[in-house]
């Protein structure tokens, strides 16, 4: 059942569903600990690929602030100090959104075969066989990072917003938080459910992101969840794959089937 004509407390326990099925994800360690060890691999090679960025950024951000500030208030004076500080703060914030979402689309990409693994075992155990998508291995790979980098694209724009917001003085950096935990969620949640979709003959993104958006609050609070365990130290590391379990579970629960039986039929193949 969709989320429309739901009052605000629905939303509310979907939202707390969605979180929760976040870290329902971690029960997978207990059903398939061989894969979910093979599932933190990917994480580390995409860590070090992306990690030297992370470092210039953090050794650069004193820089990056002073400059804000000097260009808004000026050199000197507390006033200064204060901005400068806002200033690293909406910085780190824009770049933690762009780089949660990098960070899971080339993680997801290096270990595909891991993750499309775990997720068959997940589905699995919840009595649900299915069947891999009608397409083959390099087809798959080519739309997977097309859709990657369109949803990357739009991060950018999303990135800058978060950071105008964490300017401003005193509840500039909570109200970017919820934001880039909401919006930053969504994308997370769009990219993780896109292979147990596809199991279930949603492949197009243009599909899998409409039947998301009668969920939203569900999908929203679980993408949040992810969003914000990652942001703790070594976080994105160890929760990746049960992330992925987690997206499982959060699909399991979609109404599947109404949206397949509301598209026309596909052209019969050559």
């Amino acid at each position: 059942m969709s989320e429309q004509g739901r009052g605000r407390g629905g939303a509310l326990r979907e939202a707390l569903l969605g979180a929760s099925l976040a870290w329902q994800g971690m029960r997978t360690w207990g059903t398939s600990p061989r894969l979910m060890l093979i599932g933190l691999i990917p994480g580390v090679v995409s860590a070090v690929l992306l990690g030297s960025g992370a470092l210039v950024l953090v050794s650069q951000i004193a820089r990056i602030g002073d400059a804000i500030a000097v260009a808004t208030v000026g050199e000197d004076g507390w006033l200064h100090d204060a901005v400068q500080v806002v200033g690293m703060l909406a910085v780190l914030g824009a770049a933690a959104v762009i780089g949660v979402y990098t960070f899971t689309a080339l993680t997801l990409l290096i270990g595909q075969p891991f993750f499309e693994r775990l997720a068959r075992e997940v589905d699995r155990g919840a009595g649900w066989e299915g069947e891999d998508p009608d397409e083959t291995v390099w087809r798959g790979v080519i739309r997977g990072v097309g859709e990657a980098l369109r949803l990357a694209i739009l991060t950018v724009p999303l990135a800058v917003g978060l950071f105008l917001v964490g300017l401003v003085p005193a509840i500039g950096g909570p109200a970017a938080v919820v934001l880039g935990a909401s919006f930053g969620g969504w994308f997370l949640a769009l990219e993780l459910t896109g292979y147990p979709l596809a199991r279930r003959g949603l492949v197009p993104l243009q599909e899998r992101r409409a039947l998301l958006r009668q969920h939203r609050a569900r999908v929203v609070g679980f993408g949040a969840a992810v969003f914000l365990l990652f942001l703790v130290p070594f976080g994105a590391l160890a929760f990746m794959p049960a992330a992925v379990a987690g997206a499982t579970r959060l699909v399991q629960g979609l109404d599947v089937d109404a949206a397949l039986s509301g598209r026309p039929p596909r052209a019969p193949r050559p």
